[in-house]
Parts: C-alpha cells; sequence; structure tokens
C-alpha cells in the first residue's frame, strides 16, 4: 500500500472513530443493543460455540456482543476491538465483573493478535464502516484458526433498500456492498464454504414513530439482515505435529 493510500486510510479510520466516540458521549452507544441485539442473539445461535472457543468481535462497541458471548464461554474467551478508544473504555466499564473478556482499541485492517488463533471472527452491524474490507478481509483470515469461521451480520448492503442512504446520515463513506460482493472478498481472502443468508428481524418496533420513519423500519427488518460466514481450511494432520502451540494474547495483553 502507497504512503497515499495509507494516509487516507488512516484519515477515514479516524473518522469513524470520532464518529463512535461523540456516540458515547452523546448517550447514542447505549440503543445500539437494544436496537441489534435479537438480530445478534439470532446469528448466535448458528455459530456453534464451544465452551473454549477464541472469539473476537470486531467493531465491538460499547461490548455487548462480547457480553452475550461470554456468558457461553466456561473455558474460553472473548476479545472485543474497536476503532473508537472511548468505546472501549465504555465496554471495559460495563464488562468490569467478567474475567474471560479483554478490550483493546484497533481496526479490523490490522488486529492486534496472533495469526491462526481464534475459533470465531464475528461483526455485527460494523464491517461497512470497514476503510479497506479486501485488507479487512485478509487479516480475519490471517488471525482465524485453521477450521475456524467468521460471521459478518450488516443491514448496509445493496439489496436492503431501506437502509439506503445511511452513509449521508453518518456523513462517513460506507461500503455499500452487494451480498456476492461481500462473499467475494472472503473468498479470495482465502476462506471455503463462504455463503450468504438474510436473516429477517423481530424485534419490537418502538411505538410512536413518524409514519415514515415506521415504515421505513419495518420494511428494513423484513428484507433482514445480511449474513456472510465461511471456514478457514483445516491444517492437514500432517502439518500439526510439529506446529507449535501459539500463545495466548490474553495473556500477553493483560
Amino acid at each position: 500500500m502507497s504512503s497515499s493510500s495509507e494516509q487516507m486510510r488512516r484519515e477515514r479510520e479516524e473518522a469513524v472513530a470520532r464518529t463512535f466516540d461523540a456516540w458515547v458521549r452523546d448517550g447514542t452507544a447505549t440503543g445500539m443493543e437494544r436496537r441489534h441485539k435479537r438480530l445478534a442473539q439470532r446469528m448466535l445461535e448458528r455459530l456453534e460455540l464451544q465452551p473454549n472457543s477464541r472469539v473476537v468481535d470486531l467493531g465491538c462497541g460499547d461490548g455487548w456482543t462480547v457480553r452475550l458471548v461470554a456468558g457461553n464461554l466456561t473455558a474460553g474467551a472473548v476479545f472485543g476491538l474497536d476503532v473508537s478508544k472511548e468505546m472501549v473504555l465504555l465496554a471495559r466499564q460495563l464488562s468490569a465483573e467478567l474475567d474471560n473478556v479483554l478490550f483493546a482499541p484497533g481496526a479490523a485492517e490490522e488486529i492486534p493478535w496472533a495469526e491462526d488463533y481464534f475459533t470465531h471472527v464475528l461483526s455485527i452491524e460494523s464491517a461497512y464502516y470497514w476503510t479497506e474490507p479486501t485488507l479487512a478481509a485478509r487479516e480475519i483470515f490471517r488471525v482465524t484458526a485453521y477450521g475456524g469461521s467468521f460471521h459478518i451480520l450488516i443491514n448496509y448492503y445493496e439489496e436492503n433498500p431501506h437502509s439506503a442512504g445511511w452513509d449521508r446520515e453518518t456523513g462517513l463513506p460506507l461500503h455499500r456492498l452487494s451480498a456476492e460482493q461481500w462473499a467475494r472478498l472472503f473468498r479470495d481472502a482465502g476462506f471455503e464454504e463462504v455463503a450468504t443468508d438474510q436473516i429477517p428481524d423481530d424485534s419490537p418496533i418502538s411505538p410512536g414513530k413518524p409514519p415514515e420513519e415506521l415504515a421505513q423500519r419495518q420494511g428494513l427488518q423484513a428484507v433482514g439482515a445480511l449474513y456472510v460466514t465461511g471456514r478457514k481450511p483445516a491444517l492437514p494432520e500432517s502439518a500439526t505435529a510439529d506446529r507449535p502451540r501459539a500463545a495466548n494474547p490474553f495473556q500477553i495483553l493483560r
């Protein structure tokens, strides 16, 4: 990547971080769990998490998904990553009683973790904020364990007309890709069994919304969120015997 491209990526990343920092200060961040929790739960039902799973949530916000997952991992751990330092601080405060979670600032394009580590990589309502989706997909492949999987859930995608205009509302250059474009990014990164689906949202809608906003919300939920998933090829048995055990980055960073 050229220096000018790198600078542009950093500038876009900082713009996203400033927006989310502001959402922490004005209270917008506290509504994320309410708006997205039901969809996240429906996605998590498909993950086949094990008690010892190692999970990372990219774009973790205030950590609400991390907390949902952490309760199911009696011998595993969850890491939350977000470009907003204020989101990370809030997540740490809200998750202080959990001993199997860790939060750090950072971007999907540069995940501060060892390669081939996480059994599950998650990203909920965050991928369209990535500054370089191609680079992020490659980085996700790098940190995913052999045989592990990634799981992306987003409402802002080409096939859902009801989310059009979110870029204007946020003032950020969001990536509005089609389901196939998202899938191709991860196939090109090296993942197998890449598949897409749409998960309808049956969350209750708050009463009292203006008719136009109500219709948009109903349409958005009816079409559903785009779910993209895939698996990193398993390491051949012949290569596992002499392969050193990956260091535990949770221990390294604590």
